[in-house]
């Protein structure tokens, strides 16, 4: 219901908290415009107490969409870093228009923030749904291999736009064996495009 509830994600067990939020539709109508019209291919390491997000941003076009996007990422780092304790995080702020990670994985990845701000979200299975045991290509088509890993595809979640998905991987301690298992959703040959951001913690 907030991100104060992040924390959550740090208890046993825990590979997923989701910030269901929601954006104003004329507010979010900017965002949304503003990804169609740019490609945006931008990534640096920001400090968590004080990330210097407008400079992250700088080469982009100066308006409402970029100052919104400004804001928020201001705001993610922050708590990113309030939640993993991390003092820097890599950020990463893209327009993504292929199939590229269509496959279900799990991320190596202690902690990761992940924010579709317009088009598809990304894509998750509970852990019910997943038959480990397969995951990895494998030598299969990535189609054969999602439905070796994902038994009832009807059952595959979806983020929506502005939704905050705070992830577990394998690395986090202890949860070897349960990081969530997600992929980026299906686009060419819907002709999808997405603006992803995605916030890591800096590997020491």
């Amino acid at each position: 219901r907030s991100a104060d509830e992040f924390a959550a994600i740090h208890a046993p067990g825990v590979n997923l908290v989701l910030w269901r939020r929601e954006q104003e539709p004329g507010l979010g109508g900017l965002v949304d415009a503003f990804s169609i019209d740019h490609d945006i291919d931008v990534k640096a390491v920001l400090q968590c107490g004080e990330p210097e997000v407008w400079m992250f941003l700088s080469d982009l076009p100066s308006c409402g969409a970029r100052d919104m996007l400004a804001a928020d990422i201001d705001f993610l780092v922050r708590r990113f870093g309030a939640i993993t304790g991390a003092a820097a995080a890599c950020v990463h702020l893209e327009t993504v228009q292929t199939d590229a990670c269509r496959l279900f994985h799990v991320d190596a990845a202690a902690l990761r923030m992940l924010v579709t701000y317009s088009g598809f979200g990304t894509q998750w299975v509970t852990n019910d749904n997943v038959r480990r045991s397969e995951l990895t290509a494998k030598g299969r088509s990535f189609e054969a291999a999602n439905r070796a890993i994902v038994p009832r595809p009807a059952q595959i979640r979806s983020a929506r736009p502005w939704w905050v998905m705070l992830q577990k991987g394998e690395s986090y301690p202890g949860n070897a064996g349960n990081g969530v298992v997600h992929r980026s959703p299906p686009l060419e040959q819907a002709g999808g495009r997405r603006l992803r951001l995605c916030i890591d913690e800096v590997k020491r």
